[in-house]
């Protein structure tokens, strides 16, 4: 249909058309899903996004800040991210964007950090306009657009939450809260749920996996016929060689939460999110390898479970200092030989004031243990029994409660310690574990590392039996 000037430049005046219109990432132009589009043409003052991970909303908050200060005299977009280094991901999105619009539509670059950009306009009140990145903390004393990114998974959700609201009180601006699910607490799930009361002021969205291309292979037919299916059917029906594989690689119970925007039911969690969230800091920074570990403010202590099978090894290294545990280093090894894993903890060894070692003994660990306790007192060989499982997954429950312990904001952790539940056996003793599916998935490899790291030390264990050496003469 033939558009008059005055539609094109009305259209070029809207988000959407200004994106697509001119908009280009990678010298590629911009191309939008349709549930990209509709976000980006809703006028909700109020916007609450229930997604599934890696479906691009990252990238549309940033899309959508660029086109607002390009368009918009004077505009403000604050961005709120799990942590730092998503925060600087959102710039860093921007930026790129801002570099690619065409000279006649960018506005002048005035500052350029990697939690800030700020656009002049090039108009004669010489106004600027900016985008602001920060990790999960209250933004405050600014007023425009608000992204909340990710926000059931943080610390402080509902601190946030509440320092957020008055910012577009007195402006254009639009509250939106994005994130996948964290389980049946906090702000994100009351308001996308409503099952404790109504709230009638916000406009709505869902998008799990099925709905994007990169995820489904037909996603007409599947936003039609995936929601009447089960989780295993649409996977192999509609699904791509990657979300695939993410179904065998993680629980059935994370796969839904992950993807298909479930909200798991934490009561037989023994960790719940509310306990394991605030402990997690932004301001955290892991060490990659041991030459890079900072130097300890007290005693370093390190656990170490051994991988069976298609499980990761997994070392976790913990700065110790009047009482507190602060994380410093967290290293997984995956399908690596047993010999170079030997030959990685020497190496650790040798190089850092280790005070204690403790390694997972069992099974094919034995040798592992062995090996290294002979020629390093500090190695101290650890027995994984449902007694010693109960003293040590209560030692870091009590960490987590006093507040003694300093995690980073590592998804896979926290969704690994969530993971952990307490059963009763058919003989009535506590069983802490990981239920696994019919290919073995789960088994918080990474969490139980942590667990023998910060474990409370103390004399022998309950189940371990007493050691008695003899020499057989004859």
């Amino acid at each position: 249909m033939k558009r008059t000037e005055e539609d094109l430049l009305d259209w070029l005046g809207t988000e959407l058309g200004f994106l697509t219109g001119v908009g280009h990432y990678n010298e590629e132009p911009l191309v939008f899903e349709p549930y990209q589009a509709a976000f980006l043409s809703s006028l909700g003052k109020y916007r609450w996004v229930e997604k599934a991970r890696q479906v691009g909303f990252s990238f549309l908050f940033a899309c959508e800040a660029v086109a607002r200060c390009h368009l918009r005299e004077a505009h403000t977009s604050v961005m709120v991210s799990y942590n730092l280094e998503d925060a600087k991901e959102k710039v860093n999105y921007a930026r790129q964007i801002a570099e690619e619009l065409p000279l006649a539509f960018r506005k002048k670059l005035v500052t350029d950090s990697k939690t800030e950009l700020g656009f002049l306009s090039n108009g004669a009140s010489k106004r600027v306009s900016r985008i602001i990145s920060n990790p999960s903390k209250a933004p405050r004393g600014k007023k425009g657009d608000l992204y909340l990114d990710e926000l059931a998974h943080y610390g402080n959700d509902r601190e946030v939450y509440k320092g957020s609201t008055a910012l577009i009180l007195r402006s254009r601006g639009q509250l939106t809260g994005c994130s996948s699910p964290l389980g049946r607490r906090g702000v994100f799930w009351e308001i996308a749920k409503q099952e404790l009361r109504p709230y009638r002021a916000y406009w709505r969205q869902q998008v799990p996996w099925w709905l994007c291309r990169f995820f489904c292979t037909d996603v007409v037919a599947a936003a039609k016929d995936a929601p009447l299916m089960t989780t295993e059917d649409r996977v192999r029906r509609f699904g791509t060689k990657d979300i695939q594989d993410q179904l065998d690689s993680l629980l059935l119970e994370d796969f839904q939460q992950e993807f298909e925007l479930a909200y798991c039911d934490e009561s037989y969690s023994f960790f719940t999110y509310e306990l394991i969230l605030p402990a997690t800091s932004d301001d955290l920074v892991l060490a990659d390898d041991f030459p890079a570990l900072a130097e300890p403010k007290g005693r370093l202590v390190a656990g170490f479970d051994v991988g069976r099978k298609r499980d990761l090894s997994e070392l976790a290294i913990f700065d110790e200092a009047g009482g507190k545990k602060e994380c410093r280093l967290l290293k997984s090894y995956d399908r690596v030989p047993f010999s170079e894993q030997e030959a990685d903890l020497r190496r650790m060894l040798e190089s850092l004031p280790i005070a204690r070692l403790s390694i997972d003994q069992n099974g094919i660990g034995m040798h592992l243990a062995e090996n290294l306790q002979r020629d390093y007192a500090q190695v101290v060989p650890e027995t994984f029994t449902n007694e010693s499982k109960e003293v040590w997954a209560n030692d870091f429950k009590i960490l987590l409660q006093r507040k003694d312990v300093v995690l980073p904001k590592d998804r896979e952790l926290v969704a690994q310690t969530h993971s952990v539940k307490r059963r009763l056996t058919p003989t009535g003793k506590p069983s802490f574990e990981v239920e696994r599916d019919e290919v073995g998935r789960g088994h918080a490899d990474r969490f139980w590392a942590v667990a023998l790291a910060c474990r409370k030390e103390r004399g022998e264990l309950p189940g371990n039996m007493p050691e008695i050496g003899v020499r057989v003469i004859g």
